[in-house]
């Protein structure tokens, strides 16, 4: 099992590969998603691994129910442990977790799509965010909102731009590269679309200094190890990041 590991400011966040588990193709093998169509064991098997290996318990993590949108929830002990082994306790329908929760691990599904985590500090002490970012909520926002709700709690300090597809790979139509263009100057060239300029551009405008946004520039649909949504045409499992506030 591998996974791409960020610390910054007391907060910890680990990006897996497709390595390591126990499901079958299309999924194999280390899908940790639950509503793709992969045999519901092999997942929660897949996730007890993965948990493990990072020294988390399912009790303590919170998984949001993405719809790509721009809602959020700041989460605490009281919805420790949603959706860690079933779809139906997810947070619904929230595309960013929030929390000031040592040790709450905060979860963002992806197989494509943005997963950025942002830590704040404040008087409170740190805060933690977690986005999903598709196309359709980075046009809305949700990467400028998340940013801003955490400021509420605290200077920014730090944000990381995870494993997603990358301008090599994410062909659009005209009509979107213009709306893309239009909202975020420079990320849209002939027929692509820059995502991982577009979560810059939303974090340095919240307050972030270049040098603070860390993006890991790795494409999932051009590496194998990671899950595309598009690559595969759908048939493909999914990552789960997943980022705490460490607890000393």
């Amino acid at each position: 099992m591998r996974w791409l590991e960020w610390a910054a400011r007391g907060t910890t966040a680990a990006f897996p590969t497709r390595e390591g588990g126990v499901s079958t193709p299309p999924f194999d093998s280390l899908d940790l998603g639950l509503s793709v169509g992969d045999d519901p064991a092999a997942v929660l098997e897949n996730r007890r691994r993965f948990w493990g290996a990072l020294g988390q318990s399912p009790a303590r993590v919170v998984v949001p129910g993405q719809v790509h949108g721009t809602e959020l929830a700041w989460v605490s002990d009281a919805e420790a442990g949603r959706g860690a082994g079933d779809r139906e306790s997810v947070l619904h329908d929230r595309d960013g977790l929030l929390t000031l929760t040592p040790g709450l691990g905060l979860v963002v599904s992806y197989a494509d799509c943005v997963p950025v985590v942002l830590v704040a500090s404040g008087p409170q002490g740190p805060a933690l965010a977690t986005v999903h970012a598709g196309w359709r909520g980075m046009l809305a926002g949700v990467v400028g909102k998340a940013a801003a709700e955490l400021a509420t709690r605290g200077r920014l300090e730090a944000a990381v731009i995870g494993p997603s597809i990358g301008p090599c790979c994410f062909s659009v139509d005209e009509a979107l590269r213009g709306r893309f263009a239009a909202r975020f100057p420079g990320s849209a060239e002939a027929g692509t679309v820059d995502l991982w300029a577009c979560a810059r551009q939303e974090l340095e405008a919240a307050g972030l200094p270049p040098e603070a946004v860390t993006a890991t520039g790795l494409c999932t649909s051009c590496a194998p190890r990671f899950f595309s949504h598009r690559r595969d045409r759908g048939a493909t499992g999914r990552h789960l990041a997943v980022a705490w506030l460490q607890t000393s």
